[in-house]
C-alpha cells in the first residue's frame, strides 16, 4: 500500500441515521404510475409504500447512502483519505449492508451505534432521463441525538463534515460543532436543502455565528433561501433599530451585503462574516467561491461535454473533491476545479458510488492522459492515491526545472560541484522551483543548488533508489517538500508533470545530468512523449542533455545509429539540446525564455573546484606532486585541447564561408584528430576533471544537428534561438 495520509488528517462524517439507497432506472410512464405528478425531489413515505415501489420497479442496486456517507466514501475511495463515520443504524439486514458497504469503501464504522430495536433507513431513488425522484422511509427510533455524541467520537480527527440535515435532531448540529472545536478540528458544513434553511434558519444562524464553521457549501436554492431569511431577520432588526433611533435603517446593508450584489456574491459575503470561506454550486454554470485570504471571487465553470445519466450523489462528490483540496492545502481555485470534476464524474453513472473506471476518468481529466493510463495499467487505487499526493505537492510548490541523474554519483564524483552550481545558477535565472527524484547523488546535488538559490525545492521519491542500499528518506529536503512513491510509474508521471508548462509565464525545463539506467529510462520516456505529442502541454519545454566531459557521447552515437538505420528520425529530437558546459545550458535557457544572458562562470571558480580535489586527474609522483611524465602528458593534452577548441569555434565550409561549430562537434573533431586511440571522454577527463574549460563561442546544439554532424566534419551552427 502507498503511505496513508497522516493520522491527524482523518475526517469524521456524521450520518445521523444510516441510510441504504435502492437505485433503479425507470421509464417516464412507470415513474408517473409510482409517484403521480410529484416527480423529482424527495419525499418521506411509509415502509409499506417503499416496499411496494421496490416490488414494482424490478431491478435495483442497494448501497450505503446518505449525504455524509457519500462524502466519506468518495474521500476514502477516490482520494485515499482516512475517514470514520459516526452515527446510528439498526441491527437489521439493511444496517449490516450499510456497514459492510462503507467498510468495503475504506471507511471505518467503529463509531456507528447499533440499535436492537427499529429499522435502518431506506430510500428508493428512481432515475428517469437524468432526473431523480426519491421516496425515503426513516424510522424515528433509529437516529442520533445530541446526547449520543461524545468527545471520543471526534478524537484523532482534524476535519469534520456535517450536513444541515442534522438540524432535524434537536441540538445535534450545535453539539457536533462544539465537540469539533474541543479537538481543534475544522468543520465543513453543507446547507443540505432550502427546506432545512427555511425551517431552521435561526438555529443555523446561531451555528454560523458561533465561529465553529471553517467552510460552508451550498447550492443556489439554499443560498437564495439563506439570503432571504437573513433579509427578513435583518429587516426585523432594522425596524427595531429604526424605532429606537427614530429613523429607518437599510435592511440589505444590515444583512451584510450591498443591494446590487448578485446572489452568489451576496451569500458569500454573508457567510464570510462567520466562516473562513464558502462555495456556491451553480449546476451547469460551475461554482463560485470566496475565502478571507483570497482577493475577490473565484469562479470555475462546469466540466464541459459530460452527458448526465443520474445526478444522485453529484453534490456529495463535489463536496468530497472540494474537501480534499482543503485538506491538501491547495489553492481555492484548484479546490473548485477538483470539486467540479468530481461532481461531473458522479453524474456519468447511476447511483452515488463511482467504479474504478469512473475514478480513472476523473484522474485522467484531472492530471492528463498519461496519469489516466498509469492508473489503468497499475494497481489502480494505490497509484491513483500516489498521484494525488504527488500532484498536491506540485501544485503547492509550483512547476519548475526538473533534474534527472544518477543516485550513485555522490560527493566524490567530478560532477558533484558542477551539478550544485548548475542548479543554483538556473534557479537564479528562471526563478523557478527545483524538482528531483529526492534521492542521493546527482539528485541531491541539484537540490542543494536550488536550496542555495533560495527557491522551492521538491522531491518525488521512490522507496529505494537503484544502486543504493538504504531507503532514500534523507532529510536534506525541507519538511513537507517530498512525496515517496511505492510505484515507479506514479513517480515518473509526477516528475514529468513537474516540468510541463501549463502557462506561458511558467519557466520549466528537463535537465539530464550524468546518469545510468534510471536516467535513461526517464530520458527515453520523455522523448517518446514528445514524439507522440503527449507531454500534457501545448507549450514547448526545453530539454537539455548535459554532456559534461563527453559523458553522453556514446548515447549520441547510439541515436545516430538509430537515425541511419531508420529507427529514428533526427527531426524527432530537434527540441532536445546538447550542452557541454554550465554556461551553454544557461545561455540556451536565457535565449529560450527571452531573459538576459548571464555572465559566463569565472575561471577562478572552475580552478577552485580543481583545488578542492574534484577536478584533477593528473598522474602523481611518489611525493604526491605531478610526475614529470604526468606534467608532459598534461601539456600535450592542453595543446590538443586548444587545437580542438579552435577547430570547434570556427570551421570553413566548402564554399569558403565561416561557421561556428557546436560543442559536440568539438568532441567529434577530437575523436577524428586523435592518434592515441583514447576516447574523447577519457582525454577530456585526463586534461581536467571538469572537462574542457568553457569556450565563450560555444553554444548548446540541437540533438538533430548532433545526429547529422557526428563524423561529418561540420554541424553548421550559430546561436540557437529561443522558442517560447
Amino acid at each position: 500500500m502507498s503511505p496513508p495520509p497522516p493520522e491527524d488528517q482523518r475526517v469524521i462524517v456524521l450520518q445521523v441515521s444510516a441510510l441504504v439507497d435502492h437505485v433503479a432506472v425507470v421509464e417516464r410512464s412507470l415513474l408517473r404510475q409510482l409517484v403521480g405528478d410529484e416527480v423529482a425531489g424527495s419525499k418521506r413515505c411509509s415502509l409499506e409504500e417503499l416496499r411496494q415501489i421496490l416490488a414494482t420497479v424490478g431491478e435495483f442496486q442497494s448501497k450505503a447512502g446518505g449525504s455524509a456517507s457519500n462524502v466519506g466514501r468518495a474521500l476514502a475511495t477516490g482520494f485515499g483519505t482516512p475517514v470514520q463515520v459516526v452515527g446510528t443504524r439498526g441491527s437489521d439486514e439493511w444496517g449490516s449492508l450499510y456497514s459492510s458497504s462503507m467498510r468495503r469503501a475504506g471507511v471505518s464504522t467503529q463509531r456507528m451505534r447499533v440499535l436492537q430495536e427499529g429499522s435502518t433507513g431506506r430510500s428508493a431513488i428512481l432515475t428517469c432521463e437524468g432526473e431523480r425522484t426519491m421516496r425515503t422511509y426513516m424510522d424515528p427510533k433509529v437516529t442520533t441525538s445530541a446526547e449520543d455524541l461524545t468527545e471520543e467520537d471526534f478524537t484523532g480527527c482534524s476535519w469534520v463534515f456535517l450536513s444541515s440535515y442534522s438540524l432535524y435532531s434537536e441540538g445535534l448540529l450545535q453539539r457536533a460543532v462544539e465537540l469539533a472545536k474541543q479537538v481543534r478540528a475544522k468543520v465543513v458544513l453543507d446547507l443540505a436543502s432550502y427546506e432545512v434553511v427555511r425551517s431552521y434558519h435561526k438555529q443555523l444562524q446561531e451555528v454560523l455565528e458561533s465561529g465553529g464553521i471553517h467552510f460552508c457549501i451550498c447550492n443556489e436554492d439554499e443560498a437564495q433561501m439563506l439570503v432571504r431569511c437573513s433579509e427578513v431577520a435583518a429587516a426585523a432588526a432594522a425596524l427595531a433599530a429604526g424605532a429606537s433611533d427614530g429613523g429607518a435603517a437599510d435592511p440589505t446593508a444590515a444583512a451584510g451585503y450591498p443591494p446590487e450584489s448578485t446572489l452568489p456574491a451576496a451569500v458569500l459575503n454573508l457567510l464570510l462574516r462567520h466562516c473562513q470561506g464558502a462555495v456556491v454550486t451553480r449546476g451547469v454554470l460551475g461554482c463560485v467561491a470566496a475565502a478571507r485570504d483570497v482577493d475577490g471571487l473565484v469562479a470555475v465553470p462546469a466540466v464541459p461535454g459530460v452527458a448526465v445519466v443520474d445526478t444522485t450523489g453529484a453534490g456529495d462528490h463535489f463536496t468530497a473533491g472540494f474537501m480534499y483540496g482543503l485538506i491538501s492545502g491547495l489553492p481555492l481555485e484548484r479546490c473548485c476545479e477538483m470539486a467540479c470534476l468530481a461532481g461531473a464524474s458522479a453524474v456519468r453513472v447511476v447511483g452515488a458510488e463511482l467504479s474504478q473506471s469512473e475514478w480513472q476518468w476523473f484522474h485522467t481529466r484531472l492530471h492528463g492522459d498519461l496519469a489516466g493510463d498509469v492508473v489503468q495499467d497499475s494497481s489502480a487505487a494505490e497509484v491513483a492515491q500516489e498521484l494525488l499526493g504527488c500532484y498536491a505537492l506540485i501544485t503547492r510548490l509550483g512547476r519548475g526545472a526538473v533534474y534527472f541523474g544518477s543516485a550513485r554519483l555522490a560527493q566524490s564524483s567530478p560532477y558533484w560541484q558542477r551539478a550544485i552550481r548548475l542548479a543554483e545558477r538556473i534557479a537564479w535565472l528562471l526563478g523557478s522551483p527545483v524538482w528531483t527524484g529526492g534521492g542521493p547523488g546527482m539528485m541531491r546535488a541539484a537540490s542543494e543548488g536550488g536550496l542555495r538559490a533560495g527557491v522551492p525545492v521538491g522531491g518525488i521519491r521512490i522507496s529505494r533508489e537503484a544502486g543504493t542500499n538504504v531507503l532514500t528518506m534523507e532529510d536534506y529536503l525541507p519538511a513537507g517538500a517530498a512525496f515517496t512513491c511505492k510505484y515507479l510509474p506514479a513517480r515518473k508521471v509526477a516528475l514529468t508533470d513537474a516540468g510541463a508548462r501549463q502557462r506561458p509565464d511558467q519557466r520549466t525545463a528537463y535537465l539530464f545530468l550524468p546518469g545510468g539506467l534510471g536516467t535513461m529510462d526517464e530520458l527515453f520516456s520523455i522523448l517518446t512523449l514528445l514524439q507522440l505529442g503527449k507531454l500534457g502541454t501545448a507549450l514547448p519545454v526545453p530539454l537539455l542533455i548535459v554532456n559534461w566531459d563527453g559523458f553522453y557521447d556514446g548515447l549520441l552515437q547510439l541515436l545516430r545509429e538509430f537515425d541511419q538505420t531508420g529507427a529514428l528520425k533526427a527531426a524527432e529530437v530537434r527540441q532536445v539540446m546538447v550542452a557541454r558546459t554550465n554556461d551553454e545550458v544557461l545561455e540556451y535557457l536565457a535565449s529560450f525564455y527571452d531573459l538576459p544572458a548571464p555572465e559566463p562562470e569565472p575561471d577562478e571558480w572552475m580552478e577552485k573546484v580543481g583545488e578542492d580535489g574534484l577536478a584533477s586527474d593528473t598522474p602523481e609522483g611518489p611525493n604526491g606532486q605531478p610526475s614529470e611524465l604526468g606534467e608532459l602528458e598534461a601539456r600535450m593534452e592542453k595543446l590538443a585541447g586548444d587545437e580542438i577548441s579552435a577547430a570547434a569555434a570556427i570551421a570553413v565550409t566548402a564554399d569558403g564561408r565561416l561557421h561556428r561549430k557546436a560543442p559536440v562537434a568539438a568532441v567529434t573533431a577530437a575523436a577524428a584528430a586523435s592518434s592515441s586511440g583514447a576516447s574523447s571522454r577519457h582525454r577530456s577527463r585526463r586534461a581536467s576533471g571538469l572537462g574542457t574549460p568553457p569556450v565563450v563561442s560555444a553554444h548548446a546544439v540541437s540533438a538533430e544537428d548532433v545526429l547529422h554532424g557526428l563524423g561529418l566534419g561540420s554541424l553548421g551552427g550559430g546561436v540557437v534561438t529561443g522558442r517560447k
